[in-house]
């Protein structure tokens, strides 16, 4: 039997990962709406962020002009992310995902690293960042 302290306990990290998932999502669909992607995917493992931008033109650009790419997404995380000062890496990777039936094969080239100390201090402004 679940004691009633066990259950508001439960029920308040319920809501903290709620909110936390809808502050990630806001993130996210910011992202998409910025750099017109879809495919956008954000995985957090610790203090590491990684962007996967999945079937995107951008994938196929000169790699300066790529290089320049991931740099403005890493921009967009740095400034945008409501958790950026617990960072220590932001990866950008571009992949190619096929789906075929119940099968989705996913093909990454190399990414791209930055730090905070590469990016430096958030750019932002009251209206630009997503709460958390």
């Amino acid at each position: 039997m679940i004691k009633p302290f066990s259950r508001v306990a439960l029920v308040l990290l319920s809501v903290l990962g709620c909110a936390e998932l809808g502050a990630l999502l806001a993130f996210q669909q910011g992202m998409a709406r910025e750099f017109h992607e879809s495919g956008i995917s954000i995985n957090i493992t610790n203090a590491y962020l990684t962007v996967t931008l999945a079937n995107t033109a951008a994938d196929s650009l000169p790699e300066i002009e790529k290089a320049a790419y991931a740099r403005r997404v890493a921009e967009y995380v740095r400034d945008h992310y409501p958790k950026y000062s617990s960072l220590t890496s932001i990866d950008v990777r571009f992949a190619s995902v096929t789906k075929t039936g119940p099968v989705t094969y996913s093909q990454s080239s190399a990414g791209y690293h930055f730090t905070p100390a590469d990016l430096g201090p958030p750019n932002v402004s009251a209206e630009h960042t997503v709460s958390s």
